[in-house]
């Protein structure tokens, strides 16, 4: 009897140890935007939002391989590979039956800027952000935003596929906006010699889409799977919450 309980103990452990080994890993992409998401110094992958959705991979026994891109290019592999998923993930009513959701991670009010110099633009009402040129990431969610606000491609909008190259144009002076918030806006400016001392916060583009970024999983990645991790990130939450991660990317 002990020799047969012992013998179905073990083939039960290595039929659990099979379904895990042959579990796939999930692949999650991500852009470059701090503090959420970024390379440091070193060339590692960090951020606030990184940082939580690493540490829920591990709580929830996941292997996850993280892969950084330019937004364009993360966004539409995430739709063609069938394991994968994608973070910092704005959730709008165009996306959200594209993905399986969990969330949402950190995020930050967001607003226009300007450089304090920039004598010339006034706003005092979101509907004057039209009148003045703006550089954003190509395909990301603020191009949808920015539209609804009478923003045109090559009139008052430059598209980009990367930020750091409407942030040049910016400070000097060619673009008259950016778009930030107190979260990102030191590490926007700080490559390239400024502070947040040398902007002005303008307006709060108050949309629904903007209160939140999410993980987005391919439809096809297993319920289990997306189970598992909502269950961790829930986890980490009650624990721990989400401040200690700001704290290592956000000054006081």
């Amino acid at each position: 009897m002990f020799i047969f309980k012992f013998t179905l103990l073990a083939l039960g452990l290595l039929f659990s140890h099979n379904i895990q080994a042959a579990e796939p890993k999930l692949v999650i992409y991500t852009e470059s935007f701090p503090p959420y998401n970024f390379q440091d110094s070193t060339g590692q992958l960090v951020g606030i939002n990184h940082d939580i959705v690493k540490d829920t991979c591990a709580r929830a026994a996941l292997e996850c391989e993280f892969i950084m891109l330019p937004w364009k290019r993360a966004y539409h592999l995430v739709q063609s590979n069938p394991q994968s998923a994608i973070f910092s993930l704005a959730k709008t009513q165009e996306r959200e039956p594209l993905f399986k959701w969990v969330g949402p991670l950190v995020s930050n009010q967001t607003y226009f800027f300007k450089l304090k110099t920039s004598d010339h633009i006034v706003m005092n009402d979101i509907s004057q952000a039209k009148n003045y040129s703006l550089g954003i990431v190509r395909g990301d969610i603020y191009e949808m935003l920015v539209r609804r606000l009478g923003f045109v491609t090559d009139k008052n909008l430059l598209l980009f596929s990367e930020a750091d190259s409407f942030m040049r144009l910016f400070f000097k002076k060619r673009i008259d906006l950016i778009i930030g918030s107190d979260f990102t806006i030191d590490h926007q400016s700080e490559p390239f010699g400024y502070s947040r001392d040398d902007l002005v916060k303008l307006k709060q583009i108050h949309v629904d889409e903007l209160k939140g970024n999410y993980i987005g999983f391919n439809k096809a990645v297993s319920p289990m799977v997306v189970k598992r991790f909502n269950q961790a990130l829930e986890q980490l939450k009650a624990e721990s919450g989400y401040e200690a991660y700001i704290k290592r990317y956000v000054k006081n």
